[in-house]
């Protein structure tokens, strides 16, 4: 009987015989829809994701910025080496002509790699870092590394703790990127961070070279920093930095004479004290507008290194306190575009490498600009885009490269804000 009124039910259908018929439309006025593709709307933040990577034109006030530091540079270089050059070299040129070959070749490769998309750098990084290591084992080596001014720092004319600034951006920024968990614990900042810098700093302390070991853990730190590094790391990092200042301080005979000069350098200025005294009365007989491009007195044998880590003092006697700022303003503004890039690059790798390298280049500013003014011990931190020296004029300028990769791929919300 159940099965009898189950067949028996009558079914539910639609009945569309009294349906009104819709009038007839065209069919090419109505566009077909795939049902695997339904049509989404194009709201703004859909946009904004689909052309954040956009590539466009490199940052313009970096770029400019860079060549007119680096004009700017090579004429304070030429006024400040011609004569120690004549003297030491028997050609006034000596300096320039090496320097002007060395900054053609940076530019040219500046423009290079701002066309190379950086993240092939990340792939390369292991690669970088095992180069750079076993060039500063080299380096160590008596007899291979060239013996200069009390430090053996040159490796046929190459300076190998150059590339190891740059090593430590790239790999930290890679590892920071790939797993950003790693910085917010301390087995993870051991290893791998702390494990590159401790072996960079190793072999630096052989050569010795104690301005190369400050800027890079300064760039390692910051880039961490960025990275989301607990603050309170600081604790055991400023422990660990205090620990190793003492030790350097009771280990380096030149590094305990430069703080005792550092503090009075007019009290042994024929000899420890000369480079520094010289330099502030440099500074200082400059005045306001200078003594004149070309005039100085200090730079003709009076100033060690007026070509290298001296020259802004040489430039401050002869243009004064309006073209010392007149720099000082072009690195700010500088390290300002530097660290844009990294607030719109398109990646954590993007963002942190921009940093790493605005980072590098205003650690090494404030450092040369500290020691010229007696804020800081004299160390051998070069000037960047002033003092000569092909092996650091040459990897800055490749930075700067690699930072104009990174701003043509900035966001274009950010673009837009200019």
């Amino acid at each position: 009987m159940a099965s009898t009124t189950r067949q028996t039910r009558p079914t539910r259908r639609m009945n569309t015989a009294h349906r009104p018929v819709p009038p007839s439309i065209p069919r090419a006025s109505v566009p077909e829809i795939p049902r695997e593709q339904p049509m989404r709307p194009q709201t703004g933040a859909h946009v904004r994701n689909s052309t954040r990577v956009r590539v466009h034109a490199w940052d313009t006030g970096v770029f400019f910025s860079v060549m007119l530091l680096l004009v700017i540079g090579l004429i304070a270089l030429f006024s400040a080496s011609y004569s120690n050059a004549l003297f030491y070299q028997d050609s006034a040129t000596y300096f320039i002509s090496k320097q002007g070959m060395v900054a053609a070749a940076g530019v040219v490769a500046m423009i290079v790699i701002s066309k190379i998309n950086y993240k092939i750098y990340a792939r390369f990084s292991g690669i970088i870092m095992i180069v750079s290591i076993i060039l500063l084992i080299l380096v160590a080596i008596p007899g291979i590394g060239t013996w200069r001014n009390g430090a053996r720092r040159w490796l046929f004319g190459f300076q190998p703790s150059e590339l190891a600034k740059i090593t430590v951006i790239i790999c930290f920024a890679k590892w920071a990127a790939r797993d950003p968990q790693s910085v917010r614990s301390l087995k993870g900042m051991i290893r791998p961070y702390g494990f590159l810098l401790v072996s960079y700093v190793v072999l630096l302390a052989l050569e010795p070279h104690t301005s190369a070991m400050m800027i890079i853990c300064g760039i390692g730190v910051i880039i961490l920093v960025a990275a989301g590094m607990r603050l309170w790391y600081f604790g055991p990092l400023a422990v660990l930095g205090a620990g190793a200042l003492t030790a350097f301080y009771m280990m380096f005979p030149h590094v305990q004479e430069r703080f005792s000069v550092w503090l009075d350098p007019f009290s042994d200025m024929q000899d420890k004290g000369f480079q520094g005294s010289m330099s502030q009365i440099a500074i200082g007989s400059g005045g306001l507008f200078g003594k004149g491009l070309g005039n100085g007195m200090q730079k003709h044998l009076y100033l060690p290194e007026p070509q290298n880590d001296f020259i802004f003092a040489s430039w401050c006697e002869e243009m004064g306190l309006i073209g010392a700022m007149l720099v000082i303003l072009l690195f700010a503004y500088l390290i300002f575009r530097g660290f844009r890039v990294a607030r719109a690059a398109p990646d954590r790798f993007s963002c942190l490498m921009a940093t790493g390298i605005t980072a590098k280049l205003a650690i090494q500013t404030l450092m040369n600009l500290f020691v010229v003014t007696g804020i800081l011990p004299v160390t051998g931190a070069a000037l960047p885009f002033f003092s000569y020296g092909g092996t650091a004029l040459l990897l800055q300028l490749g930075e700067m490269g690699i930072l104009l990769n990174i701003s043509r791929y900035m966001r274009a919300e950010a673009k837009q804000e200019e």
